[in-house]
């Protein structure tokens, strides 16, 4: 297990410095100091696995910021540190979040007790947690049929619709649309994960940025260079680390099949099939399940998500045929509402119109547990495309 770090927080910079300081050494714990007027800033860029949290009362104040750092750190071992080390002031404490209460000022005994009992704790937590996130890759067939606004957009619905939280992955590494579409500006991407030691979900989490939506983003990399130096087991690891901390990871895929693209479809619990109704769309469309089938990824993952934003001269029941799976979801053309967004870095969400309907509808599948799709079937354009892919 990656090193424990303890968040501090205080009136005063470094307080108790001469107690915490040597009996968190003794432990393995780093210790990182916050004062109560950063606490909201710290936990927003990063987590702890333990929090050490000074009140000066047991007043509604008080509480509320206790009940706030439970809140934005279910996982992480809370506890008080007080000089009223009253019943009543502990019992408040405990029914806040806290699972221990220190009393000032601190006895160096007891806070070696509390921090060897926050330790194991959140040792215990860390082992007992399962991989029980679900990861939703999105995958244009072709440029330009919106995969970034669906990817985007979904993850900003399905945090709308679930309790638990929702990370976004921008795995277009070279172009990394995500943050613009989201006005965001990263000062960590996936990139950090390269030549990194002792990543957990910490570390990973301090990659990632949040949006004002709740949603955290892991950047695509800035440069070329760091996007080249994303492969299979960066995303892998990544993968494995968002599981855990994540109800649901989306991620938004380049059209190439890069390493990194891979690990995605590896791990997808649903891999949504963007494609148009144009010849050049459907025969991308056939391509990409064949593709996904010599990667030996199960077709019961893929669904077919038509766009309409690219007039097309195929009949949507013959481009269902030819491809062979069922349809899941069918997106309008809404230009306005999508190039509004787009262009003004806010997602559909609250926003009337078919597009965000039907966003909506996908959204709704997801979280209602949709049936499974159906086996191929066989057409006319799909013979007609089958010899163009053999050939």
């Amino acid at each position: 297990m990656a090193q424990q770090i303890l968040l501090w927080v205080t009136e005063h910079s470094r307080a108790h410095g001469e107690h915490l300081e040597p009996a968190a050494r003794e432990l393995g714990i780093r210790v990182r100091h916050c004062r109560h007027e950063d606490l909201e800033a710290t936990l927003r860029q990063s987590r702890f696995h333990m929090v050490g949290l000074e009140l000066p009362d047991r007043s509604d104040a008080s509480l509320a910021v206790l009940r706030d750092v439970h809140e934005r750190l279910p996982d992480a071992v809370i506890f008080v540190v007080s000089p009223d080390s009253s019943v009543a002031t502990m019992r408040a404490a405990m029914q806040a979040g806290a699972s221990d209460f220190l009393t000032l000022p601190l006895n160096p005994l007891d806070l070696s007790r509390v921090l060897i009992r926050a330790s194991q704790e959140s040792a215990s937590k860390a082992s007992a947690r399962t991989l029980v996130g679900e990861v939703i890759t999105v995958y244009g067939c072709r440029g330009g049929l919106g995969c970034t606004t669906l990817a985007v957009n979904l993850a900003v619905r399905l945090r709308e619709q679930v309790p638990g939280e929702v990370a976004l992955l921008d795995f277009d590494l070279q172009r990394g649309d995500v943050s613009a579409f989201l006005n965001l500006s990263p000062a960590q991407s996936i990139a950090a994960l390269i030549d990194a030691r002792d990543v957990d979900e910490i570390f990973l989490h301090s990659a990632m940025s949040k949006h004002q939506s709740n949603v955290f983003v892991l950047a695509a990399p800035d440069t070329l260079e760091e996007a080249e130096g994303v492969g299979h087991a960066e995303a892998e690891l990544a993968f494995r680390l968002l599981r855990s901390q994540y109800h649901y990871t989306v991620v938004d895929t380049a059209r190439a099949i890069t390493p990194a693209t891979v690990a995605a479809f590896e791990q997808s619990d649903l891999i949504l099939l963007l494609t148009d109704l144009t010849v050049p769309g459907v025969r991308a469309a056939l391509r990409a399940t064949d593709t996904l089938q010599k990667l030996e990824i199960p077709l019961q993952a893929v669904q077919l998500v038509v766009t309409q934003s690219v007039p097309g001269a195929v009949d949507l029941s013959d481009a269902v045929r030819t491809i062979g799976k069922e349809l899941y979801a069918v997106l309008p053309s809404d230009p306005g509402a999508a190039g509004q967004s787009m262009n003004a870095g806010t997602p559909l969400a609250g926003q009337a119109g078919p597009l965000a309907d039907a966003i909506g509808t996908i959204t709704a599948k997801i979280t209602g547990d949709s049936a499974a799709p159906l086996p191929r079937r066989t057409g006319l354009l799909r013979r007609i495309f089958a010899r163009e892919v053999r050939a």
